[in-house]
């Protein structure tokens, strides 16, 4: 699909790592942006690092829960007027590392309704008026290593990613078989520098045991993103040019693909899951 002004791109998750990246990016690419985020104050902030540019393209942000499928709904009905949505990105995620029987009931469902339902959403209320308009568009769900290998710490994170891995899959099939304009892409990164180890659910505020518990997991793994994470932008620019090419795989970390194979080899093998603590953290030059 070419990217082209006038088009109009939405992301959710706007306000920081991936998703301002991509907001900023498609804004460079001369397309008009629709960022949202629960968090209002970043989301300004993003908005006025775009506007700083002096673009003519518009670049709006406005607050929006992704677990909220009328929120959603109503976003998309208001973009009706302005032309819709050519581009996608369900991009909004949250992550809370614990072992998994450590999750309370409501950690658990806000990682589902923030992960899952969230792009679930996004597809239900976008893609129905992509198809109407019989014009090429574009969806990306943001994926993950996490949703090919999974990890210790990471399994509640990790099971909402296997299912936006299943259900982004199943969305080309659905697409492809009305021979549909709408390319969907797939991205699955590996560590990223973005805040995503700081989130928390509501209920947990730091200061309770079950959440202090968790502090060492995230700042190992903050620790780990900082010396082999990659930036957004370098994500950003891998997005936009699967956009271009009609790619639906896209693995930034490339070099994480050939675990993968060894996985599912291991898999056929049937062999016992093992998780190699010394690869984990493993850089694209070792």
């Amino acid at each position: 699909m070419q990217l082209e002004p006038g088009q109009t791109a939405l992301v959710t998750g706007a306000a920081n790592g991936i998703g301002r990246a991509l907001a900023l990016a498609f804004r460079a690419a001369g397309l008009h942006v629709v960022g949202t985020d629960v968090n209002a104050a970043a989301l300004q902030a993003l908005a006025a690092a775009a506007l700083a540019d002096g673009g003519a393209a518009r670049f709006t942000v406005q607050t929006l829960d992704v677990r909220d499928a009328a929120a959603v709904e109503a976003l998309a009905a208001s973009l009706d007027a302005n032309g819709g949505v050519q581009v996608l990105c369900n991009n909004a995620g949250v992550l809370v590392p614990r072992s998994v029987w450590e999750h309370s009931d409501a950690e658990w469902r806000w990682l589902f309704d923030v992960n899952v339902h969230g792009v679930m959403n996004g597809l239900r209320a976008f893609v129905p008026r992509m198809l109407a308009s019989g014009e090429p568009a574009h969806v990306v769900n943001t994926c993950s290593m996490g949703g090919f290998l999974a990890s210790p710490m990471l399994g509640a994170y990790g099971a909402t990613k296997f299912a936006v891995r299943a259900l982004t899959e199943s969305l080309q099939y659905d697409l492809q078989a009305r021979g549909a304009k709408v390319g969907v892409s797939l991205l699955a990164p590996g560590a990223v520098k973005t805040a995503i180890f700081d989130a928390r659910h509501a209920g947990n505020s730091g200061a309770d045991a079950d959440d202090r518990a968790s502090e060492g997991a995230r700042e190992m793994m903050r620790q780990g993103t900082a010396a082999a994470g990659m930036e957004p932008a370098a994500i950003a620019a891998e997005v936009l040019l699967a956009i271009r090419e009609g790619r639906y795989w896209v693995f930034p970390h490339a070099y994480m693909v050939p675990a993968i194979v060894e996985n599912a080899g291991s898999i056929v093998a049937r062999q016992e899951p093992a998780f190699d603590f010394a690869k984990a953290w493993k850089t694209g030059q070792d």
